[in-house]
């Protein structure tokens, strides 16, 4: 094999490989490359990436349309989905005309509320209900969301909790809980997740972290170390999951206005909004879009592993 053979041959497997973004099967790979004219034959003329990608958009769109799926709308899961970051980022989904899973643990009529605001809006809602720290119960989720809607495009682990205390004075069950629910329940939801999105090669993950995941906070020994671990699991699952083209990425806010910031006494408060450039809360709907834009805009299909951070300033890294 001569220097241009083996530079074509190699040129056609790295190609290969960059066309596992786009979902194709391996006869679409194939139809691709030899519509390129990638080949092993020296004296063929060759064609940039960027025709390459629009012959896979091509390729993909076509054997879309004779599968009938032209017109598929994609499926999301938002855990704790009721209220909050969780209630914002469902109607941001839904405004797209998303199909949206809305979980909840307790609060059934704030998650119908969402649903209502969703169908309004002139997406597709359900509530379901599930308590995410228990592995048979998100088991049953996931099961129920694919019945409901036949698939499983995009899942979003926002459910979370706060047992606030000092380190030397924390219960082991304030300790527990909060790793169950805010670090425990992400994996569980993950793993069950991927099950169904690995089989269409296709799918997205965002996690919620936390700007005290990464700068720790006293009085929050629990919720700093389940936060952090959410890092180290996007990253680490990012790399399991990109063979199968499920990228996984985590939100990390800062301060979020909503009933936990209300409850702030003045004289913190103070303090802590000194401690934010920007010098105000975040708000809910500004956190939904990021993770909106990771959810389902083409232009973050090459973002994986990522950490993206929402919080006026207070931390840059």
């Amino acid at each position: 094999m001569n220097s241009q053979t083996a530079l074509l041959t190699g040129e056609a497997a790295l190609l290969t490989c960059r066309l596992r973004a786009f979902g194709l099967r391996h006869h679409q790979k194939v139809a691709v490359l030899r519509s390129a004219q990638i080949t092993s034959h020296p004296t063929r003329s060759r064609r940039s990436f960027s025709q390459i990608a629009a012959a896979a958009a091509t390729e993909q769109s076509t054997a879309a349309s004779s599968n009938g799926a032209g017109a598929e709308v994609p499926v999301c899961l938002v855990t704790g989905g009721s209220r909050g970051i969780g209630k914002a980022t469902a109607l941001a989904l839904g405004a797209t005309g998303a199909k949206v899973a809305v979980n909840y643990v307790a609060s059934a009529a704030g998650a119908e509320e969402v649903v209502k605001a969703i169908e309004a809006s002139g997406g597709q809602a359900t509530a379901f209900q599930a308590d995410i720290s228990d592995p048979a119960a998100v088991s049953k989720l996931m099961s129920d969301v694919v019945a409901q809607y036949g698939t499983l495009d995009v899942l979003v682990n926002n459910a979370g909790i706060t047992k606030d205390t000092l380190m030397a004075r924390m219960k082991p069950d304030q300790w527990q809980t909060v790793i169950d629910t805010n670090l425990s329940a992400v994996f569980y939801s993950i793993q069950a997740a991927v099950k169904v999105m690995a089989k269409k090669r296709r799918g997205r993950i965002i996690n919620l972290s936390s700007v005290v995941g990464i700068a720790g906070n006293p009085g929050q020994t629990n919720y700093a170390a389940a936060k952090a671990s959410v890092l180290g699991l996007t990253k680490a699952v990012a790399r399991e999951m990109a063979s199968r083209n499920i990228t996984v990425n985590a939100v990390a806010p800062g301060f979020i206005a909503s009933d936990m910031t209300e409850k702030i006494d003045k004289k913190y408060e103070e303090a802590i909004l000194a401690s934010i450039p920007l010098g105000r809360y975040g708000q809910p709907e500004e956190v939904a879009g990021l993770i909106r834009f990771l959810a389902l805009d083409p232009a973050a299909a090459y973002m994986t592993g990522q950490v993206l951070q929402v919080n006026g300033g207070m931390l840059m890294s």
